[in-house]
Parts: structure tokens; C-alpha cells; sequence
């Protein structure tokens, strides 16, 4: 028995995508009684940059306030809006937790945004920090969803997704895409498999997937089921399967971004998330590493700009609202080398593909402390 959506959070900004993404927030609460929360972060970084007018949170308040009493009022929702400063990811991450949210939902302005450098979107951060369910609103939300396609790797956590899925849209015709391994052209060549053996084998292979993938679905819901072969561009096949199928909602499930062979780490999902032209509901039940249970609350309870000393610089206030965001970063990086490694030598021992990123990123760091003390980095 899924958990029942209660709570749900949408994050905005104030571009056109984050209003659709409101829009379909609020139906979603309507529909299910839940509690909607709204939020708007106002990141840091602008707001301490010397090359910018002073902002004024107040009135930026009104504005989104505005936008959301209008649209709120339209579907009769009560709604309880959050405006804050700092890092946008942080601090939704925070207020996701501290509300007991059941299900994130935020808009991205497209490909470019979501792409926009090495896992540095708001939406991909999101995804890699909480155990929350996270909504990603690509398109105008004109009407309900019609249609889910639901990527299978047939795991438990796959089967967590995709009943998440049909509980929060149970009026929405379902349908389950497995990928497969098979017997290719290079396999046959380097095991000296005869035409006839490998037509035999592929044959099994493909009887195999339609039983594992029936009885799967059996356990979750009744749907339609599609089968593709898993070879080398397994990326680029699931994306063109979802480009021409008519789904217009992708669910993507994960053990969590702890694991390196996960669905979603780095890989197969975050390509899709990050190409996918539909939206995307990714599922993702546990994280590598909470931060600690007091910390939330004293960030919470203590707004940041009240405990700090008058002498801290816009710099050194920035860099401590973004400090866990950084640390985040570097350890994905190194996560993410780690996995290319041993996908290009999938002889070579983990510790050893670690021991020597870790002298790469020492050697760098150093390269960069220098140039610091030589004052390389102030501007001309």
C-alpha cells in the first residue's frame, strides 16, 4: 500500500515553465486533498553580487504572491507560499524534508536548462539530494496526463516507482518499458556462435524478458508491455522509444544515487531526465547521505542572515549557504569518474580506480592553491 500524497511542494521561479508547473501542482492538490506548499528561492549568489541593484524581497513576494492568489483562486486551492534566499536546491532540499513532503514538483525551462553544465541544474540536484518523489514539468500543462510510460529494470525499486505513479494518476493508462539483454552481432563473433545458435538464443532471450517483465507488471498494475533489446546505445534507443511513443508522462525509478549501477546515477535516467521531451516523474526512495537531523532544524528554526556576525562578507556568506552544495558536487564528480572508469576497465579493482582519482583531484587542488597565493584569480 503506497503512501498517500498529503503534502506537496512546488518550487518556482518566475519564468513561464515554473507557472505550468504550478498549474499542474494545482491540480494534482485539488484532486487528491493534499496540502500545497509553493516556494520561491531567491539564490544568494545574485544577491551579493556588487554588479546588481540592491533586491527587494518584499516586493518580490507581492509578485509571486499575485501570481499564485491568481491561478489558486481559479481552481478554489489554499496554498501556503515560502519566499526565501540562498541556494535554490539547498534550501528546497530543506524545506521538503522539514515539511514532510510527499511529492516535489518544479519546471524546467528545457534542454538547456537541465543540461546547462556537469549535473549543475536546480532539477538534477534536487533528484541526487532527496528521497522525495521529484515531478519535472516540461511542457504546458493543458490537461491531465493521458498517458505513462514506465521504464522497468523489474527491481523492487522499479516497482516502488511505478505503483507511486499509478496511485498519484490512477485514471492514466499505463504502460511498462523493459530493456533486455541480447545476443549481438560482436558476442556471437567473439564466442563462435553459429547464425542458428544465436537466432536460437535471441528467441530464448526474448521469452525469458516477456514472462520476467508479465509477472513484474502482475505485482503492480495492469498495463501495456513493450520490450526493447539492451545493447550499446541503450541511452539513445530509450530516448527515441520515448520521443515516438504517445506518453506524455515518463516514470523513472532508482535504488539512490549511492549506488553506482543504479537506474538513475549518471546514467541511463539522468540521460533521460536531462532529454526526455515529455515530463518526468523520477523516484528515487533513498539517499547516500542525509544531513544530520539537527542541522535541518537549526537552519530551519535560525533563518541564516539572523545568526550571522556583522563583520561576514557577501562572499563568505554566500560560500557558507552553498558550502553542502559544493561538497555535493565534488563527490558526484568523483562518483561519476569512478563509474566511467569501470565501464572503459571493467578488470580494474574499485580501490584502485579511487586511490587514483583522489591523486588526480590532490594534484589539481594544489595547481589551484598555488595560483591563489600568487593572486592569479583577482580580477584585472
Amino acid at each position: 500500500m503506497m503512501k498517500k500524497v498529503n503534502r506537496i511542494l512546488v518550487a518556482i521561479d518566475r519564468s513561464a515553465m515554473a507557472e505550468e508547473a504550478l498549474k499542474r501542482a494545482i491540480v494534482i492538490a485539488k484532486e487528491k486533498g493534499a496540502q500545497l506548499f509553493v516556494m520561491h528561492v531567491i539564490e544568494s549568489s545574485f544577491i551579493a553580487s556588487p554588479f546588481t541593484p540592491s533586491i527587494d524581497e518584499n516586493e518580490i513576494e507581492k509578485e509571486i504572491k499575485k501570481r499564485v492568489k491568481k491561478l489558486t483562486s481559479e481552481e478554489d486551492v489554499e496554498y501556503v507560499l515560502f519566499v526565501e534566499s540562498g541556494s535554490a536546491a539547498s534550501s528546497v532540499t530543506l524545506k521538503g524534508k522539514n515539511l514532510n513532503i510527499d511529492l516535489l514538483i518544479i519546471g524546467t525551462h528545457g534542454k538547456e536548462d537541465i543540461s546547462s553544465n556537469y549535473f549543475g541544474s536546480t532539477v538534477l540536484k534536487l533528484i541526487q539530494r532527496t528521497r522525495i518523489p521529484v515531478l519535472i514539468i516540461k511542457n504546458e500543462a493543458k490537461h491531465a496526463y493521458k498517458k505513462i510510460l514506465a521504464l522497468t529494470n523489474l527491481s523492487d525499486y522499479a516497482k516502488e516507482s511505478i505503483l507511486f505513479a499509478h496511485t498519484l494518476f490512477n485514471k492514466v493508462a499505463l504502460k511498462y518499458l523493459y530493456a533486455y539483454v541480447t545476443i549481438d552481432e560482436l558476442m556471437a563473433l567473439t564466442y563462435r556462435i553459429s547464425a542458428d545458435q544465436q537466432d536460437k538464443f535471441k528467441k530464448e532471450l526474448l521469452t525469458e524478458a516477456d514472462i520476467a517483465l508479465e509477472k513484474f507488471a502482475k505485482d503492480v498494475a495492469e498495463g501495456e508491455m513493450a520490450l526493447i533489446t539492451y545493447e550499446a546505445s541503450i541511452n539513445e534507443d530509450l530516448l527515441a522509444y520515448v520521443v515516438q511513443d504517445e506518453a506524455d508522462l515518463l516514470v523513472l525509478g532508482s535504488k539512490g544515487v549511492g549506488n553506482l549501477n543504479s537506474f538513475l546515477f549518471g546514467s541511463t535516467a539522468s540521460y533521460l531526465v536531462r532529454n526526455s521531451p515529455t515530463d518526468v516523474l523520477a523516484y528515487v526512495p533513498t539517499i547516500t547521505k542525509p544531513l544530520p537531523e539537527e542541522k535541518f532544524k537549526k537552519e530551519e528554526i535560525v533563518p541564516e542572515k539572523e545568526v550571522m556576525r556583522p563583520k561576514t562578507s557577501p562572499v563568505q556568506k554566500d560560500l557558507k549557504s552553498r558550502k553542502d552544495e559544493i561538497m555535493d558536487d565534488i563527490e558526484t564528480f568523483f562518483k561519476e569518474n569512478l563509474k566511467f572508469i569501470n565501464w572503459n576497465v571493467p578488470e580494474a579493482k574499485d580501490q584502485e580506480i579511487a586511490e587514483s582519482l583522489m591523486l588526480i583531484l590532490k594534484e589539481k587542488l594544489d595547481e589551484i592553491d598555488q595560483k591563489v597565493q600568487e593572486g592569479k584569480y583577482q580580477e584585472k
